[in-house]
């Protein structure tokens, strides 16, 4: 009798869900889900849903979202290309101006947290420490480097986040380019053009700061 007990709870279990272990996930995996979900506006609960655990499964790795929006700001800081010791001034930051705009369009969302958390320039302290050094090169002291670093990354962050919002599509399907053209006329001062959508401008903003570095750099 007991035997034929045993056969049959087999049995039940053969057929029934199997009992296994949970999906394996790293650190990671979690990161980059939180970047497809977007920098900016992740939830612990989307990042578990794309990676088909719950939410407290996330918690093994981090502690709270704020833990997982440092490590996802470590991984676009690890990306960004240093200069080389020697380059011209102009050249160094003209590289910096082009790794802000790079991991901005790289890592959607990072503009809107480098302003919305405030310990998020923290995370790239080592970049910001050899960029001044190159131009440490050329006589510049370290508040001088800095006030041209941030300068030029300001800028360069606070457009794209103006890009982000020509470049977002409402539940309609416009853009926000569109909705401007749609409400402002033809010759207007403010007319939108094409090159607002894209780096454009930008370009024109850096080229006005190295102009004025030619002739004073001020200190912060």
């Amino acid at each position: 009798m007991s035997s034929v007990d045993v056969d049959g709870g087999s049995a039940a279990r053969s057929v029934g869900k199997k009992a296994g272990r949970k999906p394996a996930f790293t650190s990671d995996d979690v990161i980059d889900a939180a970047l497809a979900e977007g920098l900016d506006r992740f939830t612990l609960s989307a990042v578990a849903q794309r990676l088909g655990v719950v939410t407290t499964a996330i918690y093994r790795l981090f502690a709270s979202r704020e833990a997982l929006v440092v490590a996802c700001l470590d991984r676009a800081a690890a990306t960004i290309r240093l200069p080389e010791r020697g380059a011209d001034w102009r050249v160094v930051l003209r590289l910096f101006a082009d790794e802000c705009w790079r991991v901005c369009e790289d890592f959607p969302g990072l503009s809107r947290v480098v302003y919305d958390y405030a310990p998020a320039f923290t995370r790239i302290e080592d970049v910001l420490t050899e960029y001044a050094r190159c131009l440490a090169v050329h006589d510049k002291t370290e508040g001088q480097a800095m006030f041209a670093l941030d300068f030029v990354g300001d800028t360069v962050f606070a457009c794209h986040m103006g890009v982000e919002s020509w470049r977002n599509v409402d539940d309609s399907g416009a853009s926000g380019f569109d909705q401007v053209k749609a409400v402002v006329g033809s010759g207007s001062i403010i007319e939108p053009r094409e090159s607002w959508r894209e780096r454009g401008v930008v370009d024109v903003k850096v080229d006005f700061i190295l102009a004025g570095l030619e002739h004073r750099w001020p200190e912060i």
